[in-house]
């Protein structure tokens, strides 16, 4: 056979002679620096090590479910009871660490379908109501991740496994801090005129494997960072908005009690429980939130047509003596207080009914 290095062909390149085995190490060793500057970079701007809020981590979380029986505790809200409730307070108080299936912005009345419809579940269902996301239809960031709970792949359950022996580790592996994210968040892009974006949540909190959601402490101490939140919610909140005839809202929120009434009535027929959790907003978001949703009209109608037990947060003192530095959320250090008192106010509220539930036990 005649070498590379002779041929004539004009086609054949000659490999040159170089120490490749030198290229290789220092190939390695630019990539290590690289990823070290950038692992340096964001733990200055006080990123640190977390599990992602991923969608498998929401599928193996949903797995409990099928593994632990159909009893226990399951919390389905949007962010605030994800942020608001510290798991570990609740088992220390229950004896049983809740199912966290929360999702940030996303209705989380399709999961509790999911519990009545597709599942044998006969425990405590904790729902949380914010009220712009439970009582508007078809809101929903991460609606579409029962999809991806019911199709997963093998590769994208392999997936989650590996990254989750990274995520403990390294802090600038978060969704915050993707490449293109960042560069999407630069001042020098252009302003295209009648292009209408969603407002840009950036990084709130860093999660635990349980998917406990801690408030970042830099929302919580840094106020131009708190401020760039709070913006966010502004902008969400003064977002157009076409309502439909009053006529068309009616039915719309009739047909939503009448949903909501069969999703709690399978999961009683069954053995179940739910409850409803209004959790603390303040500011400008809890304005919003009485003016487009007042109390009597949205939430005392809803325990009032299905039965079911609730709590407020504006009816109890001791679940309104938090902090909530972006107005939706309640910072870390006040969660473990605030869900110990949570579960007395559950305790108090279903005993009182003549229905203790035994998820709740001392």
């Amino acid at each position: 056979m005649r070498s590379s290095t002779s041929s004539s062909d004009p086609h054949i390149r000659p490999i040159p002679a170089v120490p490749w085995r030198r290229v290789l190490v220092a190939g390695l060793l630019l990539i290590v620096l690289a990823l070290g500057c950038w692992e340096a970079y964001w733990r200055s701007q006080d990123f640190r090590p977390s599990y992602r809020n991923s969608d498998g981590l929401w599928a193996m979380t949903r797995d409990r479910l099928d593994r632990e029986g159909p009893g226990g505790t399951v919390v389905v809200s949007s962010s605030r009871l994800l942020f608001d409730l510290h798991l570990e307070a609740w088992r220390e108080e229950t004896g049983t660490l809740p199912v966290q299936l929360a999702l940030e912005g996303t209705d989380p009345r399709p999961f509790l379908t999911h519990l009545a419809r597709d599942t044998e579940f006969n425990g405590l269902v904790v729902v949380g109501v914010t009220p712009p996301l439970f009582f508007t239809p078809d809101i929903g960031v991460r609606e579409g991740i029962l999809d991806y709970y019911r199709n997963e792949t093998p590769s994208q359950w392999a997936s989650q496994r590996i990254s989750m022996a990274v995520e403990p580790w390294v802090a600038f592996y978060s969704f915050d801090t993707a490449l293109f994210t960042v560069l999407r968040r630069q001042p020098f892009w252009p302003e295209r005129e009648g292009l209408v974006l969603f407002p840009d949540v950036r990084k709130l909190s860093n999660m635990r494997i349980t998917r406990q959601s801690d408030m970042w402490s830099k929302v919580e101490l840094n106020q131009a960072y708190r401020e760039i939140a709070r913006n966010t919610w502004l902008e969400f909140l003064n977002m157009p908005r076409d309502l439909p005839p009053p006529e068309v809202l009616k039915k719309g929120f009739e047909q939503l009690l009448e949903e909501v009434k069969g999703d709690v009535d399978a999961i009683r027929q069954r053995g179940g429980e739910v409850v409803f959790v209004r959790a603390p907003s303040t500011g400008p978001f809890r304005e919003a939130e009485a003016g487009g949703f007042p109390r009597e009209r949205m939430w005392d109608t809803l325990l009032e047509y299905t039965g079911a037990p609730g709590v407020h947060f504006e009816d109890h003192e001791d679940l309104q003596d938090v902090e909530l530095p972006e107005w939706s959320h309640i910072r870390a250090g006040d969660t473990e207080r605030w869900t110990r008192a949570l579960i007395g106010h559950l305790r108090v509220g279903l005993a009182a009914r003549g229905a203790p539930r035994p998820e709740l036990k001392r």
